[in-house]
């Protein structure tokens, strides 16, 4: 059920309200921005009285890789040339700002895009701006809404569609809202934003077609929370202090999780004693092995699953290990290489 009840009732009494034809900036960047470009698409090529014209405006390509010699386009711009949509570079706001000079545009919307679109911008355009968010706002108010259901390992979330605030991120009007969405049990980042994104595009597509964005919004029904940014360093698994639970949705939410262990190694015929990070992807929950003798948690051996750490309560495998200085590695050739790149270690990772 995408619409929430209250949604339902401005839904019932206001079908198709009546604007001029949307001449639309669409501002965004990665795949959670395709999926509301791809419906806005679709709308146009089905109704095209009420959406004119479709401009995305995204980052400069920006060159990346080992000696900074890739240049790559966006998912965004991606989509935009194999549909014919053009395309229009802003990094700025005097940028965007500058774009109105010769663009007639009467609706923005901004989703991903990542930075704040410029009061004056909006102002220009008849009927302001919209923006899909992947939480239900006003809770996980931010840009990490995903990351946080994941981490709190919330069992619901869903998206919103608001109007796009001149000053702040996350302050405008909630247009409409999904029902609540279930978090499955092993969802991850990718899995999760996908599903989101889905669904926030056929919302956004909704309050278009309808012209809810005229005069609709909806009083806030959950509480406020935020989501800021996280910081790269959340990403230690503290062996002592998470459950497997924990430790799992960490990986599920940020990717990758880093721990360390202490290495003793010979080096130009010296001992050299050494505390190395170690890289652990995919890491999920395991069921309790009846034949483990883990004592403390960051012990770990290897069992069929792969590379079983104990927790501050329960156990996570990691299929693959990437120590320090050193490419990826399964389970089996980390444990196998131990004593040569490790030395005669303890088997536990530490804080």
């Amino acid at each position: 059920m995408r619409l929430l009840h209250c949604y339902g009732r401005l839904f019932k009494r206001s079908l198709h309200l009546k604007h001029d034809p949307l001449n639309i900036a669409f501002f965004g960047s990665g795949n959670f921005s395709v999926a509301s470009l791809s419906k806005i698409l679709e709308l146009q090529k089905r109704c095209p009285e009420r959406v004119s014209s479709i401009k995305v405006i995204t980052r400069s390509i920006k060159p990346s890789g080992r000696y900074m010699k890739t240049f790559s386009e966006l998912p965004v711009s991606e989509f935009a040339m194999k549909h014919n949509i053009p395309i229009l570079r802003a990094d700025s706001s005097s940028e965007i700002s500058g774009l109105m000079e010769n663009n007639k545009f009467n609706l923005t919307i901004a989703v991903s895009y990542g930075k704040l679109i410029p009061a004056a911008f909006l102002q220009t355009c008849t009927y302001g701006g919209l923006n899909v968010h992947p939480s239900l706002l006003p809770k996980y108010s931010g840009s990490s809404p995903i990351q946080y259901a994941l981490l709190n390992d919330d069992k619901r979330t869903g998206v919103t569609v608001q109007s796009l605030h001149p000053t702040k991120f996350d302050h405008g009007k909630i247009i409409a809202q999904s029902g609540e969405m279930e978090i499955e049990h092993n969802d991850n980042f990718d899995s999760l934003s996908d599903r989101l994104a889905q669904e926030g595009g056929a919302l956004l597509s909704e309050v278009i077609d309808k012209g809810l964005f005229l005069n609709t919004s909806l009083p806030n029904v959950y509480e406020r929370s935020l989501a800021p940014k996280i910081d790269k360093s959340k990403s230690q698994a503290l062996w002592d202090a998470y459950t497997a639970r924990q430790i799992q949705r960490l990986n599920d939410a940020l990717g990758p999780i880093f721990t360390f262990i202490n290495t003793r190694t010979k080096k130009k015929g010296r001992i050299v004693e050494e505390k190395k990070r170690v890289i652990l992807n995919p890491v999920t929950e395991l069921s309790i092995h009846d034949d483990l003798q883990l004592e403390n948690p960051g012990d770990f051996a290897l069992v069929k699953e792969g590379l079983c750490i104990k927790c501050k309560t329960g156990y996570v495998v990691s299929k693959k290990i990437k120590l320090q200085t050193r490419g990826e590695e399964t389970p089996e050739k980390f444990i196998g290489s131990y004593h040569k790149t490790v030395g005669d270690m303890p088997q536990q990772f530490i804080n």
